[in-house]
């Protein structure tokens, strides 16, 4: 008898292929749009005679087109086919954008590829894989997928400035450009295709669930929850008008603003302002390393973390020492205290980049989770979208970062007491939608 005639190969729930897909467009994301812009910030400034606010004006061009664009797109994520078309053409974008930006010579070319092209392909479908489609395929598990998911984002830091420094030292800023274009390109466009909206969609339940499984325990709810507990069941139903009735809702706009107001421009000045205290351009480009494996390190713990607590009061108290390691970094003086003020801040804020787009599932539920993110979008790109020129035009005016960087500290401090005030909504959560069935949203 052939022992091998009834072997089936044991099957993957799709959605642990959707976050490998999610941490390798997070690892573009932050390495190219925001590190990789940091390492080429000086010698592009120097070769092409611009000041260091008209450089970094291109991320706030970058950021006000993802703000614009996020209320439109937002609703089209939620959507059957929405959000594989859009990764498709944010790769795409991303990647023709980079390798044109090795032909520039003007400003407003620079604005044109980076700001307005790159903001496009930022809002498009990158970032929404974190946001949006990973909390509708994790329910239970959601805390520790989304931390493993911001490893991601957290390669970036880790691999581009020094990846692109070396590119820089044995050729030029240009040829880093084209080289960082031809790899989104070849590694970004393959991966879109196999994004998929819901587990709904492809007649799957969320977790993996079997159809004939137990309810989790976490479905019950405790009808009077520990303060510092996490919540005990996934809120489904709330609409954007809902969520924009909740005093939360407008808690968390506020405190998402004042940390982008601080991140938009602080990392994409941290290699620069190393540079500019007297530490080599290689050695400066370390710090991004040294930031990236501290914060890499613990993000799958802050989502472990949030399946048992409470993420507000995870969030709150870490963007709080995060402006103490602000602090840190304009105190450094030389190779050794960088690499330690680096790895601190990326402790810290790593629990931030790993637990936002957590906070706003679990608060609001997975149902409209495009939408919701497509409203709060325009709020936080427009105070990010400051951060870049304010710094930058201290910088230019004082010819220091430390007024910018302490400004960034004393938004972080607020930030972190808004989230602390920001319970979750009360409403009780609508009905799920039966497996297999349709998306909320009209198919795309």
């Amino acid at each position: 008898m052939n022992e091998r005639k009834g072997f089936r190969f044991p099957t993957i729930y799709y959605g642990w292929v959707l976050l490998a897909v999610a941490m390798i467009a997070g690892s573009f994301s932050t390495g190219a749009g925001v590190w990789g812009a940091s390492v080429m910030a000086r010698p592009m400034t120097e070769a092409l005679g611009w000041s260091r606010a008209s450089y970094f004006g291109a991320l706030t061009v970058r950021s006000l087109v993802a703000g614009a664009l996020a209320p439109i797109v937002g609703p089209i994520q939620d959507t059957r086919n929405g959000p594989r078309r859009l990764m498709l053409m944010s790769a795409v974008l991303l990647g023709v954008s980079l390798i044109l930006t090795r032909w520039v010579d003007s400003l407003w070319q620079f604005y044109l590829l980076f700001g307005l092209m790159g903001g496009i392909a930022q809002v498009s479908g990158i970032n929404a894989l974190t946001r949006v489609i990973l909390p509708k395929w994790f329910v239970r598990r959601r805390g520790r997928v989304l931390g493993l998911a911001a490893m991601g984002p957290g390669l970036g830091p880790m691999l581009f400035p020094i990846s692109i420094q070396t590119v820089i030292d044995l050729f030029d800023w240009r040829e880093a450009w084209f080289v960082l274009g031809l790899a989104a390109l070849c590694i970004l466009v393959p991966v879109s295709f196999m994004v998929r909206t819901r587990p709904e969609d492809m007649g799957l339940l969320p977790d993996g669930d079997k159809p004939d499984d137990p309810p989790p325990a976490r479905e019950e709810r405790a009808p009077t929850p520990p303060p510092l507990a996490r919540p005990t069941r996934e809120v489904e139903g709330l609409t954007v008008r809902e969520s924009l009735r909740t005093m939360a809702f407008w808690l968390i706009v506020g405190a998402f603003m004042l940390v982008g107001l601080g991140m938009g421009g602080f990392h994409a000045n941290l290699v620069t302002y190393f540079q500019d205290i007297g530490l080599a351009a290689q050695v400066a480009a370390l710090s991004g390393t040294a930031f990236a494996i501290a914060s890499v390190a613990l993000r799958p713990v802050w989502g472990l973390l949030a399946e048992r607590f409470s993420v507000r009061w995870l969030i709150g108290p870490q963007l709080i020492l995060s402006a103490g390691t602000v602090l840190l970094i304009l105190n450094v003086g030389g190779q050794t205290s960088m690499l330690i003020a680096a790895a601190l801040h990326g402790l810290t804020i790593g629990a931030y980049i790993t637990l936002q787009g957590l906070l706003v599932a679990d608060y609001f539920g997975r149902s409209h989770l495009g939408a919701i993110n497509g409203v709060m979008r325009p709020f936080m790109t427009g105070a990010g979208a400051i951060s870049p020129v304010l710094i930058a035009f201290l910088f230019d005016l004082q010819d220091s970062y430390t007024t910018a960087f302490l400004i960034i500290a004393s938004a972080w401090v607020i930030a972190g007491g808004l989230m602390l005030l920001a319970a979750p909504p009360r409403q009780q959560p609508g009905p799920e939608p039966a497996l297999g069935g349709a998306a909320p949203e009209p198919a795309g």
